[in-house]
């Protein structure tokens, strides 16, 4: 009895120590398997490990579309995944923009973005379900001085003589024409109005085309746009005129049309305005995504392919910044706006 009690106490360690092992061995394996996991993963989460879309918030062939096109090659080379184009347009930008973001903030989806949709849609457009501060902006591109453009036969060769001439005792009110309500566009106009107790009313449009149309057919006096596209044939043609680049230097393509700066117009410096271009993404972005992002954007915005559109569209490129200098700038962008759209109280419809 007690040598088989022996045996049995000496084969008992025996088993407790060899069940231990294997529990320890299987922690290890479980270990060694998550670790093994967890680095497939983040080999997998490579950004960008599929294709990155550009939205584009506007029909194609309209400068938006050339530019992103014009991007889209050396982007994709420097991502080294493809970049697919897709234009949304509708609802004054806001369609493209809320397609962002209804996707998450994950560099996967961008835009190419501009003051329209991105600040003022949602300000003007009651259908517009977001606030511009949902967006971030990643890499600043091309910067769009507006021109003040006049009918060719309108009586006046500058800026400042027309406002002089609306503010005289009983002259009558100027039309000018303003392709959407809430527009950059219209906005500008509104408070270049108020700003100079210049007499304007506004004749709104659907879209710079018809717009245009009456300009030249002399059925509007002004308008405001950058000077791109049609305007750009217009003017070459002499079919309208130039009175003032708003802007603090004159245009390489309207050398002889002055800035808002070199007029004499009280508060000139609230005048400056332009459209700007710029790759944006939903705010949140990773930082860590948002610099990829940013060195392609850059990358592509310095190709030859890039410079060339930029060259024949005759826009300003912007200078290459960091995210936070571009953070700064939008977030001045939409304070300014924003009071403007306050001071002329917009209304979103």
């Amino acid at each position: 009895m007690k040598d088989t009690c022996s045996r049995g106490g000496a084969h008992r360690p025996a088993r407790a120590i060899s069940r231990s092992m294997a529990r320890s061995m299987a922690r290890v394996a479980l270990l060694a398997a998550a670790a093994v996991a967890s680095v497939a993963s983040a080999w997998a989460d490579t950004f960008p490990s599929r294709p990155v879309t550009m939205l584009v918030a506007f029909p194609p062939g309209g400068p938006a579309d050339v530019l992103a096109r014009a991007m889209q090659p050396a982007m994709a080379k420097a991502l080294g995944q493809p970049m697919v184009i897709e234009n949304l347009p509708g609802a004054g930008g806001a369609l493209a923009v809320q397609r962002m973001l209804s996707r998450p903030a994950d560099g996967y989806t961008l835009i190419m973005g501009s003051p329209n949709e991105a600040i003022l849609a949602p300000l003007s457009n009651a259908s517009a379900k977001y606030k511009p501060e949902e967006l971030a902006l990643l890499a600043p591109i091309s910067n769009h001085p507006l021109v003040v453009m006049a009918r060719n036969d309108l009586p006046y060769g500058s800026l400042e003589e027309l406002i002089a001439a609306t503010r005289k005792p009983g002259a009558q009110s100027l039309s000018f024409g303003s392709p959407g309500h809430g527009s950059m566009y219209h906005i500008v106009s509104e408070y270049l109005a108020q700003a100079t107790g210049a007499r304007l009313l506004q004749v709104p449009y659907k879209g710079a085309t018809p717009m245009l149309q009456d300009l030249v057919g002399q059925q509007i006096d002004i308008t405001i746009l950058p000077n791109l596209g049609a305007s750009i044939q217009l003017l070459e043609s002499r079919k309208i005129k130039a009175l003032e680049v708003l802007d603090t230097r004159r245009m390489p393509t309207l050398p002889e049309v002055p800035a808002i700066t070199e007029s004499g117009i009280a508060r000139k410096s609230e005048f400056v305005h332009s459209v700007w271009l710029a790759v944006m993404a939903r705010a949140g972005l990773p930082d860590d995504r948002a610099r990829v992002l940013l060195a392609a954007s850059q990358q592509a915005i310095q190709s030859p392919e890039m410079a060339k559109a930029l060259a024949q569209s005759g826009v300003q490129p912007m200078k290459p910044q960091p995210l936070a200098e571009s953070a700064r700038f939008y977030a001045d962008e939409t304070a300014k706006f924003k009071k403007m759209a306050r001071s002329i109280q917009l209304a979103a419809q």
